[in-house]
């Protein structure tokens, strides 16, 4: 093998023209403010080319052979070759025999001890080969641990499944009849295949980055749907026979009453997955049908994202790290749930904290546990409201105090009062837009001098799928479109629209990004919070002080090569916030 790493990363990408000198100047820049992030992470976090690329270029850079997972054919004599423990500890995957020598398909290919040790289990000569990780992960769980339809249809056979034929009008008696054979739910839920296939949909979500899982019991199917980058999509269907096995297996795990199924019930989990510890928070509800398991996938460390990856441009970069640097006020971050709130507000105290800070929390719950920052949780059945565990905490001498939510009169007033005294207080509140934050707060019933006084900056948001570097195709937009943008129609710009390939498992996108606008007080917009005006007035004034519109951020990221018009205009309706220029001159 050549010397390591005698060729630079990005000078191989910038050679294969995948991404520009500027792009890779950029990359460095973030790399050198962020410490010792790998380059390759930094240049996908930023949406300047894929993983797969990076994992090429890799290959090139170690002078080993670069295998696409995706178009390889396995054998399954060959892959049995090196155990599943073995596989999975390491990474690796067998691809290729021819005599004695063995390709072995790596994340790392520079690993000696695991070259050694599949050596001297599978005594063939190793030759190592680079493929992404996370490919390499699927092949093992397709070809060591998955649970596949062969799988489900013996168990369902095991069952006695007959409900594919259940008649129109029997939904209520079906359920019914779940709840009546208890006995028999318990031998279910500790069979070693229920077992497996509840652990192999908690394992595919986390290794697919999905933020829910759905179980949902149809008239004679079950589906299992997963949210991946916002959208659920489903991901398989099972006999009816098997629902009360699962669901109840799931309780259990989440020490809820397998008995109790005609009421909803919460609960939590705590799961292994890959070496990392994952909470799983578990909700149920009665249908017609049975019961519908819904679990949200917290995993904290894939989830804290750096403020500089959270898709702010370099405006309001700038801005927000004003806004969360001030020693007193409140900053909050409105949108819809599911918009990046709560992941907005922990990147920021997770830049905050330091032995010098004492950084709290109320929340409800706690979504993900952040070293350094001490965090406490609502709980409403003993009367600890955000309200009361918020005058707690401000006996507790904190510098940062972050509130879960605002959502009433009594937290909103102890927050505003406690941003006066001399705390920074972060949280975040339901509106559509940044300027809808005061007229909101305004209808709760807080003062006007204490909304006035005390909000430093309001910053809103939503977030939209990132095209796949992959497979995205260029076009020319039409002049509907370039108005829509407030572009000149007569401009020559290319946009790009999803495609969908086996990187991106055909969906034309891979991660989120946020679009967002933020909206600093100033002098006339305290006045017009004292005046009451409405969101218009101060949405105008807003406009006039310098804010960037959210439609306009959006409308960037389309140019930009981000995203497709298509996902902002699902999430942001696109019209000019004033009569394009373009329109006028034509007029």
């Amino acid at each position: 093998m050549k010397d390591l790493y005698k060729r630079q990363l990005g000078e191989i990408l910038i050679e294969h023209k995948v991404i520009t000198r500027d792009q890779l100047n950029q990359a460095l820049e973030e790399q050198k403010a962020t410490g010792s992030e790998k380059l390759g992470k930094i240049m996908v976090d930023l949406g300047m080319v894929s993983e797969e690329k990076v994992t090429e270029a890799r290959a090139i850079q170690l002078d080993v052979s670069y295998v696409n997972l995706q178009e390889h054919k396995f054998d399954p004599d060959i892959v049995s070759l090196v155990s599943e423990s073995l596989a999975r500890k390491y990474s690796l995957i067998p691809a290729k025999k021819s005599g004695d020598k063995l390709v072995l398909v790596m994340s790392n290919p520079m690993d000696v001890e695991a070259t050694e040790l599949v050596q001297l289990e599978t005594k063939l000569r190793v030759e190592p080969a680079l493929a992404t990780e996370w490919r390499i992960l699927e092949v093992i769980e397709r070809h060591y641990g998955s649970f596949g339809n062969e799988d489900i249809q013996d168990l369902a056979q095991e069952s006695g499944s007959d409900e594919d034929t259940a008649p129109a009008g029997a939904a209520e008696d079906s359920a019914e009849s779940e709840i009546n054979d208890l006995d028999e739910v318990k031998r279910q839920v500790h069979r070693a295949p229920i077992v497996r296939m509840v652990n192999n949909l908690l394992t595919q979500a986390v290794r697919k980055k999905a933020s829910d899982i759905h179980i949902e019991p149809r008239r004679s199917v079950v589906d299992v749907r997963m949210r991946l980058d916002g959208d659920l999509h489903v991901i398989r269907r099972i006999p009816r026979s098997l629902h009360p096995g699962i669901s109840s297996r799931i309780k259990i795990m989440a020490e809820l009453d397998i008995a109790e199924r005609r009421l909803p019930q919460d609960g939590r989990i705590t799961v292994k997955v890959d070496g990392k510890s994952i909470d799983v928070r578990v909700s149920t509800s009665p249908t017609v049908f049975g019961e519908r398991v819904v679990m949200r996938v917290l995993d904290g460390a894939g989830s804290l994202i750096p403020i500089e990856r959270l898709g702010f441009n370099a405006k309001e970069l700038v801005q927000f790290r004003s806004l969360i640097s001030r020693p007193q006020g409140i900053l909050l971050v409105t949108g819809p749930t599911g918009s990046g709130k709560t992941t907005t507000l922990y990147a920021a105290i997770n830049s905050l904290k330091s032995e010098r800070t004492n950084i709290m929390t109320v929340e409800d719950p706690v979504e993900f546990i952040l070293d350094g920052i001490n965090q406490t949780n609502v709980h409403h059945k003993i009367g600890l409201t955000f309200a009361n565990q918020l005058r707690a905490i401000l006996r507790q001498d904190p510098d940062i105090v972050l509130v879960g939510e605002i959502r009433d009169h009594e937290t909103a007033d102890v927050a505003f009062r406690a941003a006066l005294t001399g705390h920074l207080v972060l949280s975040t509140l339901h509106c559509n837009d940044a300027p809808s934050a005061i007229t909101r707060l305004l209808d709760m019933e807080v003062e006007p001098f204490l909304v006035s006084s005390a909000i430093n900056g309001v910053v809103a948001q939503r977030l939209v799928r990132v095209l796949c570097q992959d497979c995205k195709e260029p076009y020319k937009p039409t002049e509907d479109i370039k108005l829509l943008l407030d572009l000149d129609p007569k401009e020559d710009v290319t946009l790009y629209r999803a495609v969908g390939c086996g990187t991106c498992d055909g969906m034309g996108y891979k991660g989120r990004t946020g679009i967002r606008e933020a909206m600093l007080m100033n002098n006339e917009i305290r006045q017009l919070t004292l005046d009451r005006a409405p969101a218009d007035a101060l949405r105008n004034a807003a406009l006039a002080a310098g804010m960037t519109a959210m439609r306009q951020d959006g409308a960037q990221k389309v140019l930009d090569g981000v995203t497709t018009l298509e996902e902002v205009q699902r999430k942001v309706y696109l019209e000019s916030e004033t009569i394009s220029q373009f329109q006028l001159k034509a007029a």
